[in-house]
């Protein structure tokens, strides 16, 4: 399952990230630097690219299953807008925006992970995690309450079963 470890350690490194800037952590700028947003946006779009990688590999080298290829696609795409527009310094509105769909469509996904429980829950926290980056590029919710929800959303779905993963156990 390496493309699946990948795409939990480089999109998980990626939201923790967004969450410390979020919640204010590293995120001033010093005198004679740049904007530390620019550096997330890299780690952002290195693993929307990897997501993208992995999905071809799933799809063409590996178990050919279209479904997974196909979700893992829909976040790397996400990760890919989210990492160009920090890096430019772009309209984080238009990142919101999609968020919304993908926040919700991936629910199709549930009877794809039917008897793993931790999957499922997955889904659930991602979509509060993705109305949440919608709710704050609108103004809705405060910045440090989105970088709270990235946190725990890095730790609880993406390291979690990477530790699971590494200590051989299936994740449930």
């Amino acid at each position: 399952m390496p493309p699946i470890s990948l795409v939990f350690i480089g999109t998980g490194l990626a939201v923790w990230l967004n969450g410390l800037y979020f919640l204010g952590i590293g995120s001033d700028k010093q005198e004679g630097s740049g904007d530390p947003l620019t550096s997330v946006g890299w780690a952002s779009l290195v693993a929307g690219i990897v997501n993208l990688a992995s999905g071809w590999y799933i799809l063409t080298l590996g178990d050919g299953l279209i479904v997974l290829a196909g979700l893992i696609t829909f976040y790397g795409l996400f990760f890919v807008l989210l990492g160009i527009t920090e890096i430019a310094g772009l309209d984080l509105r238009v990142v919101g925006n999609l968020a919304v769909p993908v926040a919700i469509v991936p629910l199709f996904w549930w009877d794809f992970f039917a008897g793993g429980w931790m999957f499922r829950s997955f889904l659930l926290v991602w979509v509060v995690a993705f109305l949440a980056i919608t709710m704050t590029t609108y103004g809705r919710l405060e910045a440090k309450n989105l970088g709270a929800i990235l946190v725990g959303t890095a730790i609880y779905t993406f390291w979690v079963p990477i530790i699971i993963l590494a200590l051989g156990n299936a994740i449930p």
